[in-house]
C-alpha cells in the first residue's frame, strides 16, 4: 500500500506528515514542521507555492521518502465555502446546481475556480413552491478553490514525483479529522486556530458541520503591533504573550537587552527556560510592564471578539442551543492566560486542543499544527 504524505503549505510554517492507513486510521510514522520561505505568499495577496520545491524535497529526504500519494490541504483566505439546502438529485444533476449556486456568490468569474461540494446531511422535507408536493433537501458544503492555486499544487506534486491524489479545502480536513476524534452527538464544540495571519473558527452542532469563519487576526500581527507600533521591546513581548501567567512578577530586567527572533523555532523554549524564576518574585509590576500587559489583554479581545461572533451566530441560526466547549489550538494555542480569557468572557469552558491520538508519535508543541496535514490523509482509498 502506497504511503500518504499529507502537506499543508501555511503563511508561517509548512508541515508535512507520512504515514499509511489501517481500518479506516492513519498511522503517522514521521512528519517534519519547517518555516514557509519568504515571498510564497505576499503582502499583495500574490502566492508562489513552486518556492518551496526545495525545503519539500530537503524535509522528504530527511523522512526517506521517494515516492508516496500526496494529499493536500489548502489553507488559504481565497478559497471560498458556503452551505446550501438543495434538493437531493442524481450527483451529476446536484454538480450543476452546486455551480448555479457559486455563481451567486463568486467574486469573479466561475470559470477561475474548482467547483466542489460535499454532503453534509439530510434535512427534513420541505415543499415545493406554493405546492403541497414536498421534497427531501440535502445540506451541502459548496467549495470554490481557486485554480491558480490548486493548479500549483499540481505542478508542485510533478516536481516531487509524488502523486497527487486528492486536494482538500482546510474546512474538510479538519472537519475529518475532528469527527473522528473530538465530536459528540449532544455536544456543540467550536474549534479555534490561531494561525500566524489568521484565525480560523470552525462551529459544529453535534457531530454536524454548522460553519467556518476566517479572520484576519493572528499572532505575527499582535506581535507587530505590540513591538512596531506601541514600541515595546521584543523580549518583553515575548514573555507576556507566553510566558506570563497572570500571577505577581517582578519587573523584567533590561539590564541587557535581547533580541527574539519570531522565526526562531526554540526562542520561546528558551525564553520560557530563562524567564521561571522572575514569576516567583513577589513585588510589583512596573508601569512599563503594566502598560504592556493591557495592551497584550486588549490584543486578546479583538480575538475574543471574533470568537464571540461566531458563539452569537451559532446560538441566532441554531435557536435554543448554545455553545458547550471551545479548543483552541494552532500556533496561537499556548497564549498565556488565552484560553482563561475566553471562559471568563464568553462563559463557555475553553482549553487548548488535547492530542487524544498521536501522544506516541507528536511532541506537544507541534500537535496542533498538523491537525490539517493529518485530517487530509484520512478516508478514501489508496
Amino acid at each position: 500500500m502506497p504511503r500518504r504524505i499529507g502537506l499543508e503549505i501555511g503563511t508561517a510554517k509548512t508541515k508535512l506528515v507520512v504515514g499509511n492507513t489501517y481500518k479506516k486510521e492513519f498511522k503517522l510514522s514521521s512528519y517534519e514542521v519547517f518555516d514557509t520561505l519568504d515571498g510564497v505568499y505576499t503582502i499583495d495577496e500574490d502566492i508562489d507555492l513552486l518556492r518551496m520545491e526545495t525545503p519539500i524535497r530537503e524535509a522528504m529526504g530527511r523522512l526517506s521518502v521517494k515516492s508516496g500519494e500526496l494529499y493536500v490541504t489548502i489553507n488559504n483566505e481565497k478559497v471560498i465555502i458556503r452551505t446550501r439546502e438543495l434538493p437531493r438529485v442524481a450527483p451529476k444533476e446536484m454538480l450543476d446546481i452546486v455551480r448555479f449556486e457559486a455563481e451567486s456568490f463568486l467574486p469573479y468569474d466561475i470559470d477561475a475556480f474548482y467547483i466542489d461540494y460535499k454532503v453534509l446531511d439530510e434535512v427534513d422535507e420541505k415543499e415545493i413552491g406554493n405546492s403541497e408536493e414536498k421534497q427531501v433537501f440535502f445540506n451541502v458544503m459548496i467549495i470554490a478553490a481557486p485554480k491558480e492555486v490548486v493548479d500549483q499544487y499540481i505542478e508542485l506534486a510533478s516536481r516531487l514525483k509524488l502523486k497527487l491524489k486528492t486536494v482538500t479545502v482546510y474546512t474538510e480536513a479538519a472537519t475529518k479529522y475532528f469527527g473522528k476524534h473530538y465530536l459528540e452527538e449532544n455536544k456543540n464544540t467550536l474549534f479555534v486556530d490561531i494561525g500566524n495571519k489568521f484565525t480560523n473558527m470552525t462551529m459544529y452542532e453535534g457531530c454536524n458541520y454548522f460553519a467556518n469563519i476566517k479572520t484576519e487576526r493572528g499572532i505575527h500581527g499582535m506581535y507587530e503591533r505590540l513591538v512596531d507600533h506601541h514600541g515595546f521591546n521584543e523580549h518583553d513581548v515575548k514573555y507576556y504573550m507566553y510566558n506570563y501567567t497572570g500571577e505577581i512578577g517582578e519587573p523584567i530586567r533590561r539590564d541587557k537587552e535581547e533580541t527574539v527572533s519570531l522565526n526562531e523555532d526554540n526562542s520561546l523554549k528558551d525564553l520560557q527556560m530563562k524567564l521561571q524564576s522572575i514569576q516567583k518574585a513577589n513585588s510589583n509590576l512596573s508601569e512599563a510592564d503594566t502598560d504592556l500587559l493591557s495592551l497584550r489583554n486588549r490584543e486578546y479581545d479583538s480575538i475574543i471578539n471574533e470568537v464571540n461572533r461566531m458563539v452569537e451566530f451559532f446560538k441566532t441560526r441554531k435557536y435554543g442551543t448554545f455553545v458547550d466547549q471551545i479548543y483552541i489550538f494552532g500556533g496561537g494555542a499556548y497564549l498565556s492566560d488565552f484560553s482563561d480569557a475566553v471562559h471568563d468572557t464568553l462563559g463557555v469552558p475553553c482549553e487548548i486542543l488535547p492530542n487524544k491520538s498521536y501522544t506516541d508519535s507528536i511532541d506537544k508543541e507541534n500537535y496542533e499544527l498538523m491537525i490539517p496535514s493529518i485530517g487530509a490523509c484520512l478516508g478514501g482509498k489508496s
